[in-house]
């Protein structure tokens, strides 16, 4: 029963985790308009950046308190923190109200969520993937599935509120309101929580034990930079893309973002099974390789006349496929005593590099178009990701977290 409510307990952190980012997404269109009026498409990227770029720091800062402290007091504090910031984003006064003060409070704001959704994830993948003896990789698949989960919650309010007249004005401010809720539904949950008997059974917690244990780092900060990329070149530019760069209008692109992230579910949860058969590295593998032939029909497909909606429903099946071993393999990859912040720091830190990826993106498009920019962006993470997968283990039969079945 325990595990099973630190397993809830974590998949909660992946809704929460996804619908905070989700609503900057979706909405990034309107905020770019509202809170960076001259900057364009750099406008509506900016939040995004902000959120994700800060997120190395919380993963370093949460993973050490994690291993030091304890997972549980960890997820409580950082709960606490995301709820507090995407509540007062959807209170935040626009440009037209008060001027400079607006997109510099938006920025700090998603500073401050980034650093405590990075935070979250150290401690939220260690206490699931430590609760979990058996089918790990499965577990792995459905609970980054939960990422998609928190999208698909955060796009159907989008699709239905945006069509309201209000929306432009007040309406946006809804979708960050309500996502105060499932963060105070995580907190009940999370006072629940016990540590795993792995982290209760380790003997020396210091900051040199930790750190000794963090020799995996830079490969498998590697492999992560690479999933990032083809996720923020993927599934979250694509609304960009249709919003700003293809013109759509949020009754349009709404819907459309809501499939592409509905079908990425069993994507995850299917690439996760497959792990426990093949192997973590080699469904990483393959799933990094369908990402480039998902892209090129998306971005390169649909300039030369493929259904859209077609193109949007393979792609968010097939970019999501890499990604899914994330909490298993990285689980796997790391002693117990550094679990968590080789986790929170490898997840997040890798976003030091891919965080930038719609400005990637954006530089590009000025030599060529912005279809083609994703599309050389997610390549290259593939290639990343491909790379420095081949450099490490086979954590389904080289694992550091062994859990005794009863």
């Amino acid at each position: 029963m325990n595990n099973k409510a630190n397993y809830f307990g974590s998949f909660l952190s992946w809704i929460m985790d996804s619908y905070d980012l989700g609503a900057v997404v979706v909405t990034a269109s309107i905020i770019e308009k509202l809170f960076y009026p001259s900057l364009g498409l750099l406008g509506a990227v900016l939040p995004i950046v902000f959120t994700v770029v800060s997120r190395p720091l919380g993963g370093f800062i949460f993973g050490l308190i994690s291993d030091l402290k304890g997972r549980k007091s960890t997820l409580i504090l950082t709960v606490l923190g995301y709820s507090a910031t995407i509540g007062l984003t959807g209170l935040l006064p626009t440009f037209y109200q008060v001027g400079i003060l607006a997109p510099i409070s938006l920025s700090l704001l998603r500073i401050a969520q980034g650093i405590f959704i990075g935070g979250d994830v150290s401690s939220s993948f260690t206490l699931a993937m430590e609760s979990s003896p058996r089918r790990r990789g499965a577990l792995s698949g459905l609970m980054q599935s939960g990422t998609l989960v928190g999208f698909v919650i955060v796009d159907f309010i989008f699709t239905e509120l945006a069509p309201q007249p209000f929306f432009i004005n007040y309406g946006w401010r809804i979708i960050f309101l309500i996502g105060v809720i499932p963060a105070i539904l995580a907190q009940i949950i999370r006072s629940n929580l016990t540590e795993s008997k792995l982290y209760q059974e380790v003997d020396k917690r210091s900051r040199t034990a930790v750190i000794q244990g963090l020799k995996p780092i830079i490969q498998t900060i590697g492999v992560m930079v690479g999933f990032w990329l083809m996720i923020y070149a993927g599934p979250q530019f694509v609304p960009v893309l249709l919003g700003t760069v293809m013109k759509l209008p949020p009754t349009v692109y709404g819907p459309l973002a809501l499939f592409m992230n509905l079908i990425g579910i069993p994507s995850m949860i299917i690439s996760g099974t497959l792990s426990d058969k093949i192997g973590r590295r080699s469904m990483g593998i393959i799933g990094a390789m369908s990402s480039i032939i998902v892209s090129a029909i998306l971005y390169l497909g649909v300039q030369a006349g493929f259904s859209l909606l077609y193109a949007i429903l393979i792609f968010g099946f097939g970019i999501n496929l890499p990604s899914a071993i994330s909490p298993a393999y990285l689980s796997e990859r790391f002693t117990t005593i550094s679990r968590a912040t080789g986790i929170g720091f490898s997840y997040n830190g890798a976003f030091i590099v891919a965080g930038f990826s719609s400005i990637y993106i954006s530089l590009l498009s000025r030599v060529t178009s912005p279809y083609m920019s994703a599309f050389i962006i997610v390549t290259a993470g593939a290639i990343i990701s491909i790379t420095s997968l081949l450099a490490g283990p086979e954590t389904l039969k080289d694992s550091q977290l062994k859990i005794e079945q009863s």
